[in-house]
């Protein structure tokens, strides 16, 4: 029996952190000051909302791909989920701190992690 990737606990963390993530990029971009130095924060700010959403759309396509039930219940899945843990402990870090471009980038690093090893799963 198939299981259903997005009804897999990682999965729905990675969403999570990823939503928190792109919420906490947009408070910065809402109050940082336009420029279009490549290096500024407004720029970099710019750079990890398109990163957050590659991420989102790159879950959203493994979300509606099966694995096997063995694969669902071994131990790549609970790697996956420690590193989906991991994203979400940060995400939600990121939420009660203050919104910098570092910050944000090193959430989504980890939430990135989580989606790379999903989208690396071998599916039916």
């Amino acid at each position: 029996m198939a299981t259903q990737v997005n009804s897999l606990d990682a999965w729905t963390q990675a969403r999570n952190a990823l939503a928190e993530d792109l919420t906490s990029t947009l408070e910065l971009l809402a109050t940082e000051p336009f420029s279009a130095d490549p290096d500024s924060d407004f720029q970099k700010a710019r750079q990890q909302r398109n990163r957050i959403l590659d991420q989102l759309q790159t879950l959203a396509v493994t979300g509606i791909k099966e694995v096997d039930a063995a694969i669902a219940g071994g131990t790549l899945i609970q790697q996956i989920e420690g590193l989906a843990q991991d994203a979400e402990d940060e995400a939600n870090r990121l939420k009660a701190a203050a919104k910098t471009v570092a910050n944000i980038a090193g959430a989504v690093d980890k939430a990135a992690a989580v989606v790379t090893k999903i989208a690396s799963l071998p599916f039916l």
